[in-house]
């Protein structure tokens, strides 16, 4: 009972963002939890495995990569001694831990094995989906997402583009809320930034069939997704991040409207200084991109009256920008 009063502890304060608090209460209960004989007892390792995966995703959050891999290697060395053929359902607490060994592995540099954690996590799923019920296309958006930013740090950005594409289609029929609704952002701010790099992949935007929609709508989807959840986590800035550059290139007459509503004014992330001056960036650079369309079309005079609109809306927001400050 004293290492799952740990447990419930360290969760608690994982919740509350107290990493180290979280990390005391799980070693504590792993300490306790190592002294049954837990190879011989599948409900005691199965407990094991729990302290020790939670471990190291404490770890995983104070930047400790290579104790928080570790510690996942023991969580799946505990869940050895659980028979799935026996018990089914266990089987996403070992899914769980090779998604978080492949994403720790990826974020200590270690690219090779971080490939590995997330087959082993594929393999799995492959053959336990089916008793693992709903909880499997959440899992499986999980290791799609993690991938595709993984493979996106490594500039393989066709491929992270694809895995980022399946991740949020897999939460598509889930309900939008809760924890889905996180894992909805998270996966569909990963899309927005695969697809943001597309523009400097040569022949990126042409593997997307309708790329200006396609990209403005994971932008508008992600952050609809922002208002009606109330999520305000880091996650919601890199969407806003990507979602102007991708305005900027495909329809940069919603772009001084976009900025506004989320960086400017009232709006959620106004006291992001450091957005404001990226936001204030993307405008010069559209400015100087309106200019150059400008030049082109200088008989046109319908089209000289559309830019001008869309200049005064870039001028109206850079005005906001700096009166929010």
């Amino acid at each position: 009972m004293e290492a799952k009063r740990h447990m419930l502890d360290g969760i608690a304060r994982m919740d509350e963002g107290d990493w180290l608090a979280a990390l005391a209460h799980f070693e504590k209960a792993v300490d306790l939890r190592e002294t049954k004989e837990w190879r011989e007892d599948p409900e005691a390792a199965w407990v094991l495995a729990a302290a020790w995966i939670n471990r190291g995703d404490v770890l995983q959050k104070l930047g400790r990569h290579t104790e928080g891999v570790h510690a996942l290697d023991r969580g799946i060395e505990a869940m050895a001694h659980v028979s799935l053929d026996r018990n089914p359902s266990c089987a996403g607490r070992l899914v769980l831990a090779w998604i978080k060994r492949g994403t720790a592995c990826g974020e200590a540099g270690k690219t090779i094995e971080a490939l590995a954690g997330f087959a082993a996590a594929e393999g799995l799923l492959e053959t336990w989906a089916a008793d693992l019920g709903p909880d499997a296309p959440m899992m499986a958006s999980m290791l799609h997402a993690n991938r595709a930013r993984l493979l996106l740090d490594l500039g393989k950005t066709v491929d992270g583009w694809k895995d980022a594409g399946t991740a949020v289609e897999l939460l598509k029929p889930l309900q939008s809320e809760g924890v889905a609704a996180v894992a909805a952002i998270k996966a569909h701010g990963i899309l927005c930034r695969a697809l943001a790099m597309l523009l400097d992949e040569p022949g990126g935007t042409k593997l997307v069939e309708d790329w200006i929609a396609s990209a403005t709508n994971a932008a508008e989807e992600a952050l609809a997704l922002v208002r009606s959840s109330g999520y305000r986590r880091e996650w919601v800035a890199d969407l806003v991040r990507y979602g102007a550059r991708i305005y900027r290139a495909c329809q940069p007459h919603f772009l001084g409207e976009f900025i506004c509503e989320w960086v400017a004014g009232k709006g959620p992330l106004a006291g992001d200084e450091a957005l404001k001056r990226e936001m204030l960036e993307q405008l010069q650079l559209a400015k100087a991109e309106l200019g150059q369309r400008v030049r082109l079309y200088a008989h046109d005079d319908g089209q000289m009256a559309r830019s001008m609109q869309i200049l005064a809306s870039f001028q109206f927001a850079e005005k906001l920008l700096a009166t929010s400050a």
